[in-house]
């Protein structure tokens, strides 16, 4: 599906995929959502798109990039949005950047998109100024996406420093998707980041010197977010290593115990065997106090073996 608005006089209209061909000519921005074969066709012959341009609109999970061609800039950048506890999700968004045209195309709608479709009065603001404006302000709007999402981790991460103090069923997979999540968007941010810097740094046939301001603001934004990813990678690990030791502790903690009921009950299984076997005569078997004195030198030894782990400190 393809939305096109364009300027007329300084006046935002929303135009049809049939007039593309005389709507070529204005400022225009073309919103792409799930790409067909038919629609890469129709902007491949419209726009002058090279092949590999095509080839990099029609597939998902293409690496970050900013690529210069002779009639215009593409790019290719990552959004994230929140879907679960302490989980998130990249969202992949193709940017061609003309003289006079945009070209957004993605799977999925974005907050960026759909925020100008809903206030028409800042789309055309932002399609007067420019489309490098334009393209300034979806990417600024995706990168600050991020920071919601890194509230998110951080409560996450809280929750789960409160719950490793007694370790419970679950907690170490939670703890792994967290840290798998972690890593995801900070190999994409880190790449991002690069080339962000590109565009706030170089200069492009298609970003006017008047929008790298903004691009450098965008650029402080991507360094922001790429430090408390690896704030948080290092952060993750660490409580990693801790639910490790904590469970540790509390093995260790309950084999002491099993190991000394084990030491405690050992004197009344070896008397008792003692007792059990066939012999004619054993001391005490013919007193009528037999029994109990066996069970008072049991307790005695007992209380006895009790005292020295005490005393040692073992448990």
């Amino acid at each position: 599906m393809i939305d096109i608005f364009y300027l007329d006089n300084e006046v935002l209209k929303k135009g049809k995929i049939e007039e593309l061909a005389q709507l070529r000519r204005k400022r225009l921005w073309l919103d792409v959502i799930n790409l067909t074969p038919e629609e890469a066709e129709l902007l491949k012959k419209s726009f002058g798109l090279h092949p590999l341009t095509i080839e990099d609109l029609e597939h998902t999970l293409t690496r970050v990039k900013v690529e210069e061609f002779p009639t215009y800039l593409f790019c290719v950048f990552y959004g994230v949005r929140h879907i679960g506890t302490g989980q998130s999700e990249l969202q992949e968004i193709d940017i061609v950047v003309g003289k006079n045209f945009i070209i957004t195309s993605h799977r999925q709608e974005l907050s960026a998109t759909e925020e100008l479709k809903v206030h028409p009065q800042k789309l055309s603001h932002h399609l007067e100024k420019g489309v490098d404006f334009l393209f300034h302000r979806i990417l600024d709007h995706e990168i600050d996406n991020y920071f919601p999402v890194l509230e998110f981790i951080d409560e996450e991460m809280e929750k789960i420093d409160v719950l490793i103090k007694r370790p419970q069923p679950g907690l170490s997979l939670r703890i792994i998707k967290l840290k798998r999540n972690i890593s995801d968007i900070r190999k994409t941010m880190i790449s991002q980041r690069e080339k962000i810097s590109f565009l706030a740094k170089e200069e492009y046939n298609f970003i006017s010197k008047k929008s790298i301001p903004y691009f450098r603001d965008v650029y402080d934004h991507s360094i922001r977010v790429a430090d408390e990813l690896e704030y948080y990678r290092e952060a993750i690990v660490g409580t990693f290593e801790v639910y490790m030791s904590s469970v540790s502790l509390n093995t260790n903690e309950i084999m002491k115990v099993l190991s000394a009921i084990t030491a405690l009950a050992m004197p009344m299984t070896v008397i008792s065997s003692i007792y059990g076997t066939n012999f004619s005569f054993l001391p005490g078997s013919k007193s009528a106090y037999g029994f109990w004195m066996m069970l008072v030198l049991t307790l005695i030894i007992m209380i006895g073996l009790l005292y020295l782990f005490k005393k040692r400190k073992w448990f």
